[in-house]
Formats: C-alpha cells, structure tokens, sequence
C-alpha cells in the first residue's frame, strides 16, 4: 500500500515536472542563452563599437580633463528636447565618459534613453546613441536588446511579469525534478553517473538527470535571484521579515536658497565626495532633475562586489554642497548584505572572469535539459503509443 501511494506521488510530481518543463522551459532556454551573453555585455559592446566607446591612451596627457569641461562639452550635443540625466565614468583609461540623457519617443508618451560619449582627455564628443526604448527594443544596441530580451522577452512590463512567474513555475519544476532524482537506497551511485555503452534512450536520461542535479544548486539560486530582480519590491518585503532592508532609491530634497539658486559645479561635488570617501573609484553621478533634487554620486569601494551599481553613495544639496545622506558599508544590516551580493552573483561579476564563465556555462544549462527532456517526453510516448497498438491488435 505505501509503495502504492509512492508510485502514485512520484506520478504527480512527473507531471508537474513535465509540463513546468514543457511550457516555462523553453522561456527559460531563452532566458539562459541571453544570460550567457550577458556575462561579458561590457567588454561585447565595447568590442562591438569601438570607435564609439573605446579612446586613445598614448597620448602625452593621461589625466582627465575636469567634470564641468567634460560634460559641458557633451551639453552641446544634446538635442533641444533632450535632459541629461546622469554622467557614468569609465570602467578604465581606454574608455570614454558616458553622458546618459532623455528624450521622448516619437509619436509615444514615454521617454527613450540615449548616451553621448565623450573622450575624457580632450572633452572631444565621439558620438552618441539611442541606448534604451524599452516598448520597441529593435531599435537598441545589441546588448541591451539581448538585456531587455532577458529581462523582458521585448516585451516591456508586460514581459517583466511574464518572466517573474515563468520563474517561479521554473522553481518549482526543479524541485519537483530533484524529488524525481532522489535515489532509492543503495543507488546514489547510479544516480549521479551516466551509464557507459547506454542506448540511447538511456543515454538521454542520464545527460538530463546527471545535468540536471550538477547545476542544481547555481540553476536554483539564478531563478531565485531573477525572480527578486524582477520583483524588487516584494523580494525586500520577503528579506525584511528577517532582516531590515534598507530603501535602494530614498527620496532628499535641497533646500532652496534666497536669491541666487545656482548649483554647485561637479568639481565641487567631486571634492565633497573625495573628501568624504577618500579612497575607491567612480562610477557615476546623478544630475538634480529640478530646483528641488539633489546630486547622487556612486564612488564604489575596491572590495565591492557589485562592480556597476555600488552600495556605498551620496545625495548633496545641489546649492549648498551639503551632504544630505550617506550610505556607508560599515551601516549595513544583514538584509542589506544579502540584497547586495544578489545582482552580482547572478551576472558572475562578484567572482570576477572566473565567475562570469560559471555564468556563461550556466546559462547554456537550460537548454540542455530542454532538448533532453524533450527526446525524453517523445521516447516515453512512442513506447506507450506502441504499446497502445499492441494491445488493439491482440
């Protein structure tokens, strides 16, 4: 009777497996493969558009023009309706300053996003481009249509969601398929190795088991971690239960001066934050979008581990160069610690070129067990279809 009742769960979770697998699978086949590019994304686009991003390093001056004659410089290639947003500095000397601004689509009620590059020793504006046009991806630069295609399937908010339960239905099939996996007693061995001199059939089965339980545990925190980029919100609401989480984007104000309401420079800004952090390195500043905002300056520590959106930051008044708020590694709660590895370990980058190839293999991982889960549903039904025939014509 309990073998009865084993046979009869095992049956169920085959099922779940199965078509968890059939339909949010071949999601996940895409979402894997754009993953893996997306593992080298810097490095590609850069290899991709060389004369756009990359800048000469042999020249006498090796040292970089200051901020306010850098980004005035790439001011005056702003289109009359565009609004510069935010500067982001290079990832090394061989690269340009990246001046991101805003623009409205055409004929639409959103705003698309564009770059302006600009090379940091001679304030020369190298070019620019459209980065992001998050309803007509198309139009993108490779890389970030292979980011919205991950993120996204191209299909704006409306495919965030689609991603975020394809992920979740993704969680459960691979739980269900290490319930599936589990061995009976005295067959671990068998379980965890492919048969030598296996038909093929029983060759097909192995890959997806033996594949399947290897990339386990990276596959489980990749869908894991996904679904929290995809939902932020309720990820921190599910981290604050056992640890407080601190708010990713809080809101400051200046304070409006009497008379003249000029703004700081950015090389004020710059010596606010060096004087504050005096060591790491910079990543971006964000510009007052009003006479009410402030500056947002990310200056990354060396030991972060999130490379491209780093913890540490500060928000200054506009006009009087005060430091409103700071956020400080050494203030972070657990949750806080927690939150920031996520994004790193799921691109590879907290492990550096090591941890980017894990993702780059991973990522090819889905598509492995689809094909072979695939072979292995239409194995299964050719032997009951002929069984079938059999039995209709005895």
């Amino acid at each position: 009777m309990r073998h009865l009742s084993l046979k009869n769960r095992r049956k169920l979770w085959l099922k779940v497996h199965l078509y968890l697998g059939l339909f949010a699978g071949a999601v996940f086949v895409l979402i894997g493969l754009t993953g893996s590019v997306l593992a080298f994304e810097f490095p590609l686009d850069e290899w991709l558009n060389p004369k756009l991003m990359t800048v000469p390093t042999d020249m006498e001056n090796k040292s970089y023009l200051p901020l306010d004659a850098i980004v005035a410089s790439g001011l005056k290639a702003l289109p009359s309706n565009g609004k510069a947003i935010s500067l982001d500095f290079p990832r090394h000397s061989g690269l340009a300053f990246e001046l991101w601004f805003d623009q409205p689509s055409p004929n639409t009620d959103y705003l698309e996003r564009h770059q302006i590059f600009i090379n940091p020793y001679t304030a020369e504006v190298m070019g620019q481009r459209l980065v992001i046009d998050f309803k007509r991806i198309w139009r993108d630069p490779f890389k970030d249509f292979i980011l919205r295609l991950h993120y996204s399937l191209g299909l704006a908010s409306v495919g965030m969601d689609i991603v975020g339960f394809t992920g979740i239905g993704l969680l459960f099939s691979a739980l269900t398929g290490l319930i599936l996996w589990w061995p009976s007693p005295g067959k671990l061995r068998k379980a965890l190795t492919i048969k030598r001199n296996a038909s093929s059939e029983r060759l097909n089965f192995d890959l997806h088991k033996t594949f399947g339980f290897y990339s386990s545990i990276i596959v489980l925190f990749l869908i894991i971690s996904g679904v929290y980029l995809i939902f932020p919100e309720y990820g921190r609401g599910l981290v604050g239960v056992f640890s407080s989480v601190s708010a990713p984007w809080p809101r400051y104000q200046s304070v409006i001066p009497v008379g003249d309401k000029m703004p700081i420079s950015l090389a004020e800004v710059k010596e606010v934050t060096d004087a504050r952090f005096q060591d790491g390195e910079y990543l971006r500043i964000d510009f007052p979008q009003n006479e009410h905002d402030v500056y947002g300056v990310n200056k990354r520590e060396f030991d972060e581990p999130n490379q491209k959106h780093s913890y540490r930051r500060l928000w200054i008044d506009q006009y009087s160069g005060k430091i409103i708020h700071a956020r400080e590694r050494a203030n972070r709660t657990a949750g806080d610690i927690f939150v920031e590895w996520l994004y790193p370990l799921h691109t590879g980058e907290a492990f550096g070129f090591a941890g980017q190839l894990i993702i780059l293999i991973s990522g090819l991982v889905p598509l492995v067990l689809y094909v072979t889960g695939i072979i292995r549903w239409l194995q299964k039904n050719r032997v009951v279809k002929q069984k079938r025939n059999k039995y209709e014509i005895g």
